[in-house]
């Protein structure tokens, strides 16, 4: 299949993962814009700018003659492909595509409305947000199918570097009065705890220094986090959000907590390594077989194949009455 796809380049949103495991499965040209040196500036990702890489066209005006001019020769899509990546941009060129559009939108637990009419411009939805498939399915009259995020073994894998801490978090913590922040202050007090805002290999690295990974949700949102900590192999420690009981067992691929359990959860697994063993080798066991961006690759691209044969946009093997496909 010829995919075009198009998302804001910066080195760790979900599309560059996307993109890279598509281009095993497909031939894949990617246009869009890249992220400023005030982006990440902004979003505190300075660290990451050497990392930065432009698309196969660069997004100016959007127009349907700047996409043209910059297709290779005789390469003409099949399919279209948008990813979210917390930045919007103009598309003045969806008009003039004359194939399948599907969108995969990440945010929409901080965006819900905007996502939602930009959903509107395509044929095709994914959401990585289960919690809002019925109210999209609902409101569109189009397919909207949810589809986790996930993990790149290649990065996110065991690093063999010594247990230093009890529990590791990366991430950003922006407010003293933040969920995520008040439960790292709890854990801190009883145990050791450290924090970074880390990317790419680094993040593994950083991780497996610590006995337990922690994770916080924002708004009830399945984050990147929770498959990526799954991959690097270590024990980790999450909130309940939508979605995460379908993918996981808890107790056995990892650990729930809540605000009342969160230290007495913690404590218990400190206490006894080998359950943090068991129940790193099945999480990690379970997201390698059915969680890695190759497996959302193969999902979308084979949503769009069957759609494309038959010329309507149900996807195959899909549970119809959840609108789901993992």
């Amino acid at each position: 299949m010829n995919l075009l796809m198009s998302y804001t380049a910066i080195p760790h949103t979900t599309g560059v993962f996307l993109e890279k495991a598509l281009r095993r499965l497909a031939s894949v040209v990617t246009y869009g814009p890249t992220a400023g040196e005030d982006i990440f500036r902004a979003w505190n990702l300075l660290s990451l700018l050497p990392y930065r890489k432009s698309h196969d066209i660069f997004l100016g005006d959007g127009s349907d003659r700047e996409l043209r001019d910059g297709l290779p020769e005789f390469w003409r899509p099949d399919a279209f492909l948008f990813v979210e990546s917390g930045i919007l941009y103009r598309c003045e060129f969806l008009k003039s595509l004359d194939c399948p559009k599907a969108c995969y939108l990440i945010d929409t637990h901080l965006h819900p409305d905007s996502h939602l009419a930009m959903a509107r411009e395509f044929d095709l939805v994914f959401l990585a947000q289960k919690t809002f498939v019925p109210r999209f399915q609902e409101e569109l009259d189009r397919p909207v199918i949810w589809l986790p995020l996930a993990c790149d073994p290649e990065l996110h894998c065991p690093y063999p570097v010594a247990e230093e801490v009890d529990v590791t978090f990366a991430g950003s913590i922006q407010s003293p009065l933040q969920e995520r922040t008040r439960r790292l202050k709890r854990l801190s007090t009883r145990f050791s705890v450290r924090t970074e805002r880390v990317f790419l290999d680094s993040m593994p690295r950083f991780l497996s220094t610590g006995r337990l990974l922690f994770n916080a949700s924002v708004k009830n949102d399945l984050n990147m986090r929770v498959f990526e900590s799954l991959a690097i192999g270590k024990c980790l420690l999450t909130d309940d959000v939508p979605g995460l009981r379908d993918l996981f067992v808890p107790g056995e691929d990892l650990a729930l907590y809540d605000d009342r359990s969160l230290v007495d959860v913690a404590r218990t697994l400190l206490d006894h390594p080998e359950i943090r063993t068991r129940m790193a080798a099945s999480g990690r066991k379970k997201v390698l077989e059915s969680h890695t961006y190759l497996h959302r690759a193969r999902t979308i691209l084979s949503t769009l194949e069957s759609s494309l044969k038959r010329g309507s946009f149900v996807p195959e093997g899909a549970d119809h009455d959840e609108h789901t496909h993992v």
